[in-house]
């Protein structure tokens, strides 16, 4: 993306991010994302200091890796990078659906 873009100019106005299902993206797609916002925003703060807002469910869908290995799958989870420690992790306990 060129820092000159029309799209460029709209994640810059953005105030918020919400990426669902994360857990499909592997570490490396997380780091181009903050690589491309820190670029873009010129702040070097996690993700161009933009606030992030991720959902997925790590029992569900994890990256895929051709012909890897369960070490490979895992190795290549957002969860082995360290940006993952910068986000706050909240917990679903209701179940919205059942929930009358």
């Amino acid at each position: 993306m060129r820092p000159t873009s029309p799209e460029a100019d709209k994640l810059r106005q953005e105030v918020l991010i919400i990426i669902d299902e994360i857990t499909m993206l592997t570490k490396d797609g997380l780091r181009c994302i903050d690589s491309l916002l820190r670029d873009l925003i010129n702040n070097y703060k996690p993700f161009g200091g933009k606030i992030i807002i991720i959902g997925g469910d790590f029992r569900e869908t994890l990256p895929v890796v051709p012909r890897g290995t369960r070490a490979d799958v895992i190795e290549s989870c957002i969860k082995s990078r360290t940006l993952w420690s910068k986000f706050t992790h909240l917990s679903l306990i209701t179940n919205i659906r059942c929930a009358g």
